[in-house]
């Protein structure tokens, strides 16, 4: 229970007395580090500021009730009486700033924020009404004072209950609040339970007070301490701050406006350390002199300048862009070079978490949306973001939940007349069961870093699909896997495919991979390193897409492949442009002189087929036989066509 003691023993209450002034020089501690750092005003700095006042009163009001109770006699009970219940007021005021404190990471939105303030304005109001009207006694006997009776039972029980809402709201939400405001309230309401107990067991010692002030220190170091929101490079706001930031805005529905700039030097020029010292605080210097701005530091040399006005960011981009054309350093010969990137609006952003994202993307993909000069994020950029972001997410899951399949396409064998390999191309089946085609997610997969796990899944889908049924007894002698350009320049990729081969036991002679002329441009080294390593084995390459990209028949002779796919849009040059069919057959000759096959693919139509066939191309795939089929329609098309 929550009692107001006070021994009759002049060094117990001297004792009370200097721990409450201890805990008030504490409280102006806090508050004069608070108020002298450079800060962001929050929804949250203003609710630790209520925090820090409740708690002084409090803890004034706790000595002057102290000293009242001992001066009762030289005045009227019923003014003894009132500052008692001021002072009860003022822990209720605690209990109820602390659950609002832990409530703005919760209501964050401004109608549910002024909702939720409302109602706790009326059980304040009607609480303290409550205490003020009912009566209150004090105890005095056995060398023992304190204050009991209705009006200190509904501040205990008030009090009680708010604490019991703050720990089940950090639990409850335990997503949504911030994980260092939900320790510090968690670890504030053990100290005031803790507290409590002492204190009834203990009635001549009162420390209830003093350890809401512990409290207060704790939320101040863990939270409200505005130094750990700046850069100390720099003296401009950090990441923490960027978010604690950005989700007020979202929550109160402001819209702003962000300028990123980062720079750098020319690859050839030479700085020493004092140069680039000097350097760095020049332009420190000239971003801090920019106004109606708060400055985030993201990355060494990178910043976020949010504006709350769209005029002032565009006013600032043209400063940036006309000083990052002048020379810098001491010696004002230095040019440096600044890339800019403006979000005019956050509208159409869905999360706060995802400003950075944004910036990250436009930074990797900025020759895509635009050339030198200013990268507008536009709803267009955006949109395209989300939607690359929503396909990484079907990969994700479908990686985890096993819904990666693959599909098999037959390939002719003009000498046999019959289907004798296949290739097998990766598909992805969505939660709803629909099939996502390839051109939407191979090209994401690639730039989000995930198509080496999706490519060893559809190495092992194959593998597996040639160990569970015999293929050459369906007249299948191989099966072509594509790898990607990623795949290609991937050191362990030899290494990690002979160990799936190992695992299901395939003979490697079973496997062709498919490799693009542009993955034979890209770390050429480590693909024929992992050309040869896999070639030990008996795997066979074929080089995909002949006749697309900077393919010249060089790279035929430098590169140890078996098989030569030429190109769709090739294999149509030939019968729909005059220079096309030349070219081809020259291709063509050479490649068979050097021994190698030829497959022919996108084939369509009869006549195609019948060209091509006298022509003496080795293989032909295409709709005209058959789209790619999922393992068991595969399997049934081979055994009617081959039987």
């Amino acid at each position: 229970m929550y009692w107001l003691d006070l021994g009759k023993v002049q060094e117990i209450e001297d004792m009370n007395i200097v721990s409450q002034m201890c805990a008030i020089a504490v409280m102006f501690v806090i508050m004069y580090f608070y108020i002298s750092q450079k800060k962001i005003i929050l929804h949250t700095s203003k609710a630790f500021v209520e925090v820090w006042i409740a708690g002084l009163l409090s803890l004034f009001f706790d000595i002057f009730s102290l000293v009242a109770i001992e001066k009762r006699s030289g005045y009227h009970l019923t003014a003894t009486n009132i500052i008692c219940k001021l002072y009860l007021w003022t822990v209720t005021w605690v209990a109820m700033v602390a659950f609002w404190y832990i409530c703005v990471d919760i209501f964050r939105k401004k109608e549910l924020e002024r909702k939720w303030r409302k109602r706790l304005w009326i059980f304040g109001i009607s609480t303290d009404i409550l205490i003020m009207v009912v009566p209150i006694k004090i105890y005095d006997s056995d060398n023992i004072v304190y204050t009991y009776g209705p009006a200190v039972i509904i501040t205990y029980a008030v009090t009680v209950i708010l604490l019991a809402l703050i720990l089940m709201l950090t639990k409850k939400y335990s997503q949504a609040i911030n994980p260092r405001r939900r320790k510090s309230m968690q670890v504030w309401v053990a100290l005031m339970f803790i507290s409590a107990v002492i204190q009834f067991i203990d009635k001549k010692i009162l420390i209830v007070s003093f350890a809401s002030v512990i409290g207060v220190l704790i939320i101040f170091i863990m939270l409200e301490n505005p130094m750990a929101n700046i850069d100390r490079d720099t003296g401009f706001f950090n990441l923490n701050a960027l978010f604690e930031y950005m989700k007020e805005a979202y929550g109160q529905g402001n819209d702003v406006s962000i300028v990123c700039i980062r720079y750098g030097s020319n690859e050839n020029d030479f700085f020493t350390r004092e140069m680039e010292k000097s350097i760095f605080y020049e332009v420190v210097s000239f971003i801090n002199k920019l106004p109606d701005n708060y400055v985030f530091r993201s990355s060494a040399n990178e910043y976020l300048l949010v504006f709350e006005n769209t005029d002032s960011a565009e006013k600032t981009i043209g400063i940036l862009e006309r000083r990052f054309d002048k020379p810098w350093g001491g010696d004002n010969m230095t040019m440096l070079f600044g890339e800019i990137y403006y979000l005019r609006s956050t509208e159409l952003v869905r999360r706060p978490s995802d400003i950075l994202g944004l910036f990250q993307y436009a930074k990797r993909n900025r020759a895509e949306f635009t050339g030198r000069g200013v990268m507008l994020i536009n709803n267009e950029v955006i949109e395209h973001i989300y939607d690359e972001n929503s396909v990484e997410n079907e990969i994700i899951e479908a990686l985890r939940d096993n819904r990666v399949e693959v599909f098999y396409q037959p390939i002719y064998n003009t000498k046999t007349h019959k289907f004798t390999s296949a290739e097998a191309l990766v598909r992805i089946r969505s939660r709803e069961g629909n099939i996502i085609p390839p051109g939407r997610f191979i090209a994401v997969a690639e730039k989000r870093g995930l198509i080496l796990r999706l490519g060893e899944r559809v190495f092992e889908i194959v593998c597996r699909f040639i160990v569970q049924h015999d293929i050459h007894a369906m007249g299948i002698e191989y099966i072509e896997c594509n790898l990607s350009v990623v795949q290609c320049a991937y050191d362990h990729l030899a290494q990690d495919f002979i160990a799936i081969m190992e695992k299901y036991h395939v003979d490697a002679n079973d496997i062709v991979l498919e490799i693009t002329e542009s993955a034979s441009i890209t770390e050429k080294k480590i693909l024929l390193d992992n050309m040869n390593a896999l070639r030990k084995v008996g795997v066979r390459f074929a080089l995909d897409d002949f006749g697309t990209g900077q393919s010249n028949l060089s790279y035929i002779v430098d590169m140890p492949i078996d098989i030569v796919k030429f190109d769709r849009g090739m294999t149509n040059a030939y019968f729909d442009n005059g220079k096309g069919k030349p070219v081809m057959d020259a291709a063509m000759g050479m490649i068979q002189k050097l021994k190698l096959e030829i497959v022919s693919e996108g084939i369509e139509e009869k006549e195609q087929f019948a060209k091509l066939d006298e022509l003496g191309i080795d293989y032909i795939q295409g709709y005209y036989f058959s789209k790619p089929r999922n393992a068991a329609e595969f399997i049934s098309f081979i055994e009617s066509n081959n039987a």
